[in-house]
């Protein structure tokens, strides 16, 4: 059997504030085997975000285990540290501000080449560089041109090519479409099934949208305020969706069919509890209309419902 690319092991991430201990991630295990995508679903704030900066280490956990190609990489320190961005990137949500403005196009993406000091010419690093925008879909007339020069569109492509400048083999994608034109999203989100398809790459992409994450997921996972409340592959969430925040979440999602026109949608009631030293028990009880005291007693574990479907709901656990 295949060791997974990716392995996390209870991993958690809490901030220190003013007002107490923010739990942006808490106790999260998931396993993501080459070629695959896991889509990483939740309201703002919800830590899917902050979920991916762990695992790339761009934040530190607080505690917990992650695992590359079975390699623990939370305790890797200066030049092993280092090295792991290899193999592992991150694409940005907004193809602006990701980008250094005072650099042209074929400086950013050669920017990792230079800073992992791969040893090659410049007429070499040039040559790599206009390889990689030809797989992006850039053409290289704009090698020389700076970001402000661009549309989002192509914004978004220059940081897809600088995160595959080292070829890695895992890369979060943090909501790289969200900022972008319906037609634009239609265009990366392609480009980056026709990468994965080439590179056998593996993805963890983080978004709001349940229609963008059933296009390019293989899994999906559901975050509320730091914790997973459900895990599925995607055809068996969207058929059979077991949290009541899941089931929320997909009520949500806009319907073109006019025979619904009439049908009364479940709004969420109630509000939503503070993420800063949370009560026990389920976080989502302040809002779901099926909360019992047997909710607000302790911890939820997830549980197995169906094959490779997991819920943390007291609706399941008997």
């Amino acid at each position: 059997m295949s060791v997974p690319v990716i392995e996390t092991k209870h991993l958690t991430k809490y901030f220190k504030t003013q007002k107490g201990t923010l739990h942006a991630v808490e106790d999260v295990n998931i396993t993501i085997n080459q070629g695959e995508t896991i889509g990483v679903v939740g309201e703002s704030g919800c830590g899917k975000t902050t979920l991916g900066r762990v695992i790339t280490r761009l934040e530190e956990a607080t505690k917990g285990e992650v695992y590359l190609e079975g390699r623990e990489i939370l305790k890797l320190r200066g030049k092993e540290k280092k090295k792991i961005y290899h193999d592992i990137q991150m694409v940005f949500q907004d193809p602006y501000s990701s980008l250094n403005p005072r650099l042209s196009v074929g400086d950013i993406i050669a920017d990792p080449l230079l800073t992992m000091g791969k040893k090659m010419s410049k007429k070499e690093r040039g040559e790599q560089v206009r390889e990689i925008m030809e797989k992006v879909g850039l053409p290289s007339r704009y090698y020389n041109q700076y970001p402000h020069e661009l549309d989002g569109g192509r914004r978004q492509r220059v940081g897809l090519a600088r995160a595959l400048a080292l070829n890695p083999k895992f890369i979060v994608c943090d909501e790289p479409v969200s900022a972008l034109d319906v037609s634009i999203q239609a265009q990366i989100l392609n480009l980056l099934m026709d990468l994965q398809d080439e590179h056998k790459l593996t993805y963890m992409f983080v978004t709001h949208n349940l229609f963008v994450v059933k296009h390019i997921s293989h899994n999906i996972m559901v975050m509320y305020m730091g914790q997973v409340v459900e895990y599925a592959d995607k055809e068996e969430l969207f058929a059979h969706p077991a949290h009541p925040y899941t089931k929320a979440l997909l009520a949500a999602i806009p319907q073109p069919d006019l025979t619904n026109r009439g049908k009364e949608k479940e709004l969420l009631k109630g509000e939503v509890s503070s993420p800063i030293e949370p009560k026990p028990g389920c976080r989502f009880a302040p809002r779901c209309p099926y909360a019992s005291e047997k909710c607000r007693e302790g911890a939820i574990p997830l549980k197995e419902i169906a094959p490779n479907h997991f819920c943390a709901c007291t609706l399941h656990l008997s």
